[in-house]
């Protein structure tokens, strides 16, 4: 299953949130915007000059003055190119001029409302305002007002909107885009740091850039530095313990073989079967502390590992050769069944015994009357030209809950420890961590008709050709 990228899950889920507030903020506008624009402007222009006038002209009217109010009217015409009339309450001009029905209509909707109405005619604008004198009695002003004289607030352009929508967007992209950034970068160095510790780096550490965060992040990558700084100690100390323990040993036991070889001179036939017997433990030993000293030197590192060219295809026949003459002594046979030149950079004695270990490995499992099937074919891995090969028995294979730790150092899938049921458990972790030194891969899987399959897949170096010479 694909696994989803936390940034991209943060990342989204950010930018949708802030694009959820935003149209949610421009709908709720347009749902609570219950006045009309024109309408809006009308009020906050007019209203003032309308009230001014309207307060003036009803001074004049009260005083009956009518050739004050009559200049009055004129000089706002005028100055605004505004009709205005003061309509008494019973709806008629005070100064007795007859009203356009339009007029007439806006002043009675004021004066039922109380309040400002407004009248937008195809042509023309009608605004009436209530006006209250001191003796409780109602007038009101009405403004006639064409529409070529007025100028409409702009309206609001689609476009416009649209673009500043999407400019909110992508500013609001960038931020989430930084945040998501700032909130994942240091799970991203820590899986990094896993992966090569994983790997078998156990000198990597998490930067200072985490662990300046005075966060959560900063205490885990804290842990993970103590954690990896234990583990590499202990690793080291076991490393340092195995050397250690097999050099010693091979003291002793170089002593113990001159011994039995005295021992062979001087005693007669009846201690030739003990003799024999201290003999194969020798070298059952002897060779166990080979294979010790070989994983120490394997985990140590590839620094000091020569490396040049191998032919793979020569190698693989050499190994078949030898091991088909040990599987006569089991009643089986080891057979080179596919084979395709191929040429690879490595060291040549890590890779003959990574190989041999998993043929010999093969061969001792393999039922009577079998084969061992080897093979070497051309293969690509990860866009990676590779040399690939297989080697699969017709054995009892393996429970698939134990696949994933046979190459564990001193790891048998039998809990008994008789010899019978294998080695000592190095020669599939030799393997491993001899293909691992040359940027390579090994797997090991059941065969659905019985048997373990082996896969070894070693990169070919760019530059050199394909073909073995």
């Amino acid at each position: 299953m694909k696994k989803r990228s936390i940034f991209l899950k943060i990342y989204l889920w950010f930018w949708l949130t802030t694009a959820l507030i935003l149209v949610a903020q421009i709908g709720f506008h347009r749902l609570t915007e219950t006045d009309h624009p024109i309408a809006l402007h009308l009020e906050r222009t007019l209203k003032p000059v309308l009230s001014m006038y309207g307060r003036t002209a009803l001074q004049y009217h009260l005083r009956g003055d009518r050739a004050a109010l009559r200049s009055w009217t004129d000089e706002l015409k005028a100055s605004t190119a505004l009709n205005a009339y003061l309509v008494d309450p019973e709806g008629q001009d005070v100064t007795g001029a007859p009203l356009l029905p339009e007029v007439r209509a806006v002043a009675a909707r004021a004066r039922q409302s109380g309040e400002t109405e407004l009248s937008l005619l195809k042509h023309r604008v009608l605004l009436a305002l209530p006006l209250a004198a001191e003796d409780g009695s109602s007038f009101y002003v009405v403004a006639d007002m064409s529409g070529k004289a007025f100028i409409p607030p702009p309206r609001r352009s689609p476009f416009l909107e649209a673009f500043r929508l999407l400019m909110a967007l992508a500013v609001s992209g960038g931020v989430c885009y930084g945040l998501a950034r700032y909130l994942t970068s240091p799970v991203v160095k820590l899986r990094e740091a896993t992966q090569r510790f994983t790997g078998g780096d156990l000198t990597v550490r998490v930067g200072k850039e985490v662990s300046r965060r005075k966060d959560e992040f900063s205490g885990l990558a804290e842990d993970f530095n103590r954690m990896a700084e234990r583990i590499e100690s202990l690793m080291t100390q076991q490393r340092q313990l195995l050397g250690d323990i097999s050099h010693e040993l091979r003291s002793p036991l170089t002593r113990l073989n001159l011994a039995l070889e005295l021992a062979r001179r001087q005693m007669g036939m009846d201690a030739v079967t003990s003799l024999n017997r201290i003999e194969t433990e020798a070298e059952l030993l002897e060779e166990m502390i080979d294979q010790v000293l070989t994983l120490t030197r394997l985990q140590g590192g590839i620094e000091a590992v020569p490396m040049t060219s191998v032919d793979v295809e020569k190698l693989v026949a050499e190994i078949a050769d030898d091991a088909d003459f040990e599987a006569h002594a089991r009643s089986c046979t080891v057979r080179f069944a596919e084979s395709v030149p191929c040429t690879v950079s490595g060291n040549e004695e890590l890779l003959r015994r990574a190989v041999e270990n998993i043929v010999r490995n093969g061969v001792r499992y393999a039922r009577e009357n079998t084969t061992v099937d080897i093979s070497v074919r051309l293969t690509t891995e990860d866009s990676v030209s590779c040399a690939e090969i297989t080697v699969r028995d017709y054995g009892a294979g393996v429970p698939e809950e134990e696949i994933p730790h046979l190459f564990r150092p001193f790891y048998r899938v039998s809990n008994a420890r008789e010899r019978q049921t294998g080695g000592a458990g190095l020669g599939l972790a030799i393997a491993e961590r001899a293909v691992n030194l040359h940027r390579g891969s090994i797997k090991v899987s059941n065969a659905t008709d019985g048997g373990l399959i082996a896969v070894i897949r070693l990169p070919l170096p760019s530059g050199l050709p394909a073909s073995g010479t």
